[in-house]
Order: structure tokens, then sequence, then C-alpha cells
């Protein structure tokens, strides 16, 4: 092999270990851009999807209230021979009403100041805050007031003998309740606690009406 034989090949290795270093140095490049991305991405989608603040409190609020409301009616059912649908409905009767009345004395005294009981545990109980925001009434007509006359014709129902028109109605019941409970925490950011009781006692009157 000549000296410029030689050379040529050494050039040429020369060549190819540099074009390996570039096609190396391009690989990490792009492996770094491609992590930073997937990191970006997880990032932008765990803060889309991050949990409503008050969501974990309203949630056991509802569990807690949920079950204070079935013992409460196991309680009578077994020391008085209540029936429990027809109990649940009377709660739902006699909160809805409550809600109504300090609906109308916040609307006549913004100081209003609505006794609390602390159901359920809560501590962000702001009921006056939801009761004054306009998704507490639908077309001036209150919420609890359309949710009285509810409870009411559920007991006509059940009473006539209309077991499937009455489940019908406490499921649409259930969904309101969901779809409230919705823009309750997520754009008034408040809890109402009478609203929680209103909506732990509809899913046990539908779980009652399905048995």
């Amino acid at each position: 092999m000549t000296i410029r034989s030689a050379m040529d090949s050494v050039g040429f290795w020369k060549y190819v270990s540099d074009r390996a270093r570039e096609r190396d140095i391009e690989r990490q490049l792009l492996y770094n851009r491609v992590r930073k991305s997937v990191v970006d991405f997880s990032r932008t989608s765990r803060a889309s999807i991050r949990t409503p603040p008050l969501l974990r409190e309203f949630l056991k609020t509802l569990l807690a209230s949920a079950i204070g409301f079935w013992i409460i009616v196991s309680l009578l059912a077994y020391f008085f021979h209540a029936t429990p649908v027809y109990t649940l409905i009377a709660f739902g009767l006699f909160f809805s009403l409550q809600a109504t009345y300090h609906k109308y004395k916040l609307s006549v005294d913004p100081a209003y100041k609505i006794p609390r009981c602390g159901c359920g545990g809560a501590r962000n109980d702001a009921t006056e805050t939801v009761l004054r925001s306009r998704e507490s009434a639908i077309l001036k007509v209150p919420n609890s007031a359309i949710g009285a006359a509810l409870y009411a014709a559920l007991l006509v129902l059940i009473a006539a003998g209309y077991a499937s028109a009455a489940t019908l109605m406490a499921v649409l019941a259930v969904m309101v309740s969901v779809y409230l409970a919705y823009v309750m925490v997520a754009r008034i950011a408040a809890l109402c606690s009478n609203c929680i009781n209103i909506f732990a006692l509809n899913l046990l009157i539908v779980w009652q009406l399905l048995r």
C-alpha cells in the first residue's frame, strides 16, 4: 500500500467516524426534543384534567349525608315501621322547602345568614353564595321550589301505584342533581349543604325504587 493510499484510507475512516458521530449527536438531539415534547404534553394534560379543589370535599360531604340519612331511615323503619321511600321523600320535601325559604329571605335581606348545621362535616359551606347565584332558579322559579313539587308528585305516583313513572321521575331528579353539582363545584366554586343533602336523598330514593 502506498503512502497516498494509506492517507486516503485514514481519511475515509475519519470521514466515516465523523459522520457516525454527527448522526449520534442528531439522534441525541431528536431524543431530547421528543422527550421534552412528551413531558410538556403530560404536564398540559394533567393541568387540563386537574380535579376541581372542591370536588373532594363535595364527594365526602355527599357520602356522609347519604350514610346519615340511610341510618335515620333504617332506624325509623325498625322502630316505627316507617316505609323508607316515603321517609326519604319527606326529607327531600322538607329540605326543598327549607332552601326555598332561605332563598326568599336572601332576596329580601341581603345580609341574611343561613344557620349552619355542619351536616356531613362540610368546612366550606357557602349556601348563601349558591342560593344567590342565577343558576339557583329557572325563569325566576327557585330550583328548590321545583324540587318540592317533584317530591309531592313522587308521593302521589307511588301512593297511586305508578312505580315506573315514579322511578323515571326520581332518575331525572338525580340527573338534574348531577348537573347542579357540576355547576356548584366548577362554576360557582362554593358548596351548599342543603343542595348536597337533596342530592344524597335523590340517590337513596332511586336506590329504594329500584330494589
